[in-house]
């Protein structure tokens, strides 16, 4: 194997490289890495000069790693998040005055709850770090930690394999909810009227039977599904114009029931809460930043006080 002089090689270029594989894109590369469109294209030009490859070649969209870039780039990135845990491990992490850049997974659900007060916080304490948040799920969290497209992931999450650290953020619980028109809906919600109603469900996936049907169906009960959507925010906005109840988290229903004329009630069967956690790699357990960043997380998912469901 050639030796390189690693005094003639400008690591930088290592980071250009990591940023490009994460966006396949030349200008979101850019943007993540803050620098301009122009630079990074000419260190790209450079890399392809030190690998003796192309790297990267253009498609419609952006841009398709080559196999050389493949099989460098989880070593690359791998180098790159050692070197930024000892860095940040031993300068510390002062918010105030740190640059920095962190990106966090969330589902439609978890940004709802977590997401408008941790920016608060984060604004008000660390005026010049950012936020890049990108869209994850139950099935999707733990993979996107491991191909480092995520450094935090905030949700619900299978139990996480030993190189993953979570720490539960609070327990959530679930309300029923429907138009404040709907015929039979009421605080005192019996399980005959719930089970003579149609029914909006909430999956990811497009499952057609989910959380809330496994304990029904325990009791031998089936509820009648309508329709079934793709994001949690969809609910809410459904049962206001629809004679549907939907059967969902809490934090999800309750915000938003008095804008727009929602009834709630407790389930008329128990439906056990799930935990919400946060989840990373264990190489960023020490990081000052990161364990900066999970304390804002926390604060920013307090319980909801204590209240009763809306009257019809």
């Amino acid at each position: 194997m050639r030796r390189i002089n690693l005094a003639g090689v400008d690591l930088n270029l290592l980071v250009v490289f990591n940023a490009i594989m994460q966006e396949r894109h030349v200008t979101r590369a850019a943007e993540r890495i803050g620098m301009t469109q122009p630079a990074v294209s000419h260190a790209l030009k450079r890399l392809r000069g030190l690998f003796g490859d192309p790297l990267f070649v253009r498609v419609p969209g952006g841009m398709e790693p080559t196999p050389a870039a493949i099989e460098a780039g989880e070593a690359i990135g791998s180098i790159l998040e050692t070197i930024e845990a000892v860095i940040a491990t031993h300068r510390g992490f002062e918010p105030a005055t740190v640059h920095r850049t962190f990106t966090v997974g969330l589902s439609d659900y978890a940004a709802f709850v977590v997401l408008p007060a941790l920016l608060e916080h984060v604004r008000r304490e660390a005026p010049n770090v950012r936020l890049l948040v990108r869209h994850t799920s139950h099935v999707q969290g733990h993979d996107m930690l491991d191909a480092g497209e995520v450094e935090l992931i905030a949700g619900n999450f299978p139990q996480s394999p030993d190189h993953l650290e979570d720490e539960l953020i609070f327990e959530e619980d679930f309300l029923c909810a429907a138009r404040r028109s709907t015929a039979g809906f009421d605080p005192d919600l019996s399980l005959e009227t719930y089970l003579g109603l149609g029914h909006l469900h909430v999956s990811l996936m497009g499952e057609p039977r989910g959380y809330v049907d496994r304990h029904l169906g325990r009791k031998g009960l089936r509820r009648d599904i309508v329709a079934t959507v793709g994001h949690f925010l969809l609910a809410p906005f459904t049962l206001a114009r629809s004679d549907l109840v939907a059967t969902e988290p809490r934090r999800i229903l309750e915000p938003l029931a008095k804008d727009l004329d929602l009834a709630l009630a407790p389930p008329p069967f128990e439906v056990p809460p799930f935990p919400v956690t946060q989840v990373w790699h264990k190489r960023h357990t020490a990081d000052a930043g990161h364990l900066w960043l999970r304390g804002q997380i926390q604060r920013a998912a307090e319980p909801l006080p204590p209240s009763g469901p809306a009257g019809p």
